[in-house]
């Protein structure tokens, strides 16, 4: 977990200030290239990085951390699933200051496991992110790095009602225990499976519109 990780991105055009960074992150069995193809529909002043995971398990496909099923029963590699957190921690951060950043204005996206891993770099690390975008994914409580947190971070978070691979009761399960934390966020709900539909992109694009 010492390497840097493999990424895609694309440089804001405005070369004389600070611009913020959108950070992608990708599910269970993609790749960077999944979420970085609609790169083209953020402001061209934006920064952009999507980086691909450490474990490939098949051509182009790669996870964060193993997933394991044994009698119906779900589990995955606890010890690694927060070693891919510190390390998207560390890429971030090494990301602004290599390519001159705003550190305050730093995006998260990811969907799935990615967003799974973004609930958990934002207990790791509560100022590193600026705005949230979660979608289809929910708060593993075995990976927080602490508890209680106090955070300004605008959090997005999106499920369709029809997954049936992270199902819609765990993502009501997350925003209870966002709740109970006093950790404010938006939620929208889509007739949709495991992914994300036309009119889930847009929403977060509107939304993530007004956060700048």
């Amino acid at each position: 977990m010492n390497k840097r990780l493999h990424k895609i991105y694309k440089l804001s055009k405005n070369k004389s200030t600070k611009q913020p960074l959108i950070v992608l992150i990708h599910g269970y069995g993609s790749n960077e290239n999944d979420l970085f193809s609609f790169n083209s529909l953020f402001d061209e002043n934006l920064n952009i990085v999507s980086y691909r995971a450490t474990k490939e398990f098949y051509q182009n496909m790669y996870a964060w951390y193993d997933i394991y099923f044994e009698n119906n029963v779900k589990s995955f590699d606890e010890k690694t699933a927060i070693q891919s957190a510190k390390l998207l921690t560390k890429e971030i951060k090494l990301f602004c200051k290599e390519y001159n950043c705003d550190e305050n204005r730093v995006t998260l996206i990811g969907f799935s496991q990615g967003a799974i891993l973004g609930y958990s770099i934002l207990f790791l690390n509560p100022n590193l992110l600026k705005n949230l975008v979660a979608l289809s994914g929910y708060v593993e409580e075995k990976i927080l790095d602490r508890n209680d947190i106090k955070t300004n971070t605008s959090i997005y978070v999106s499920h369709g009602k029809n997954d049936e691979t992270i199902p819609y009761d765990d993502s009501k399960k997350t925003l209870q225990l966002l709740d109970s934390k006093k950790i404010k966020y938006d939620f929208y709900e889509f007739n949709q499976g495991h992914g994300v539909s036309q009119e889930n992109l847009y929403s977060f694009l509107n939304w993530l519109s007004k956060k700048y």
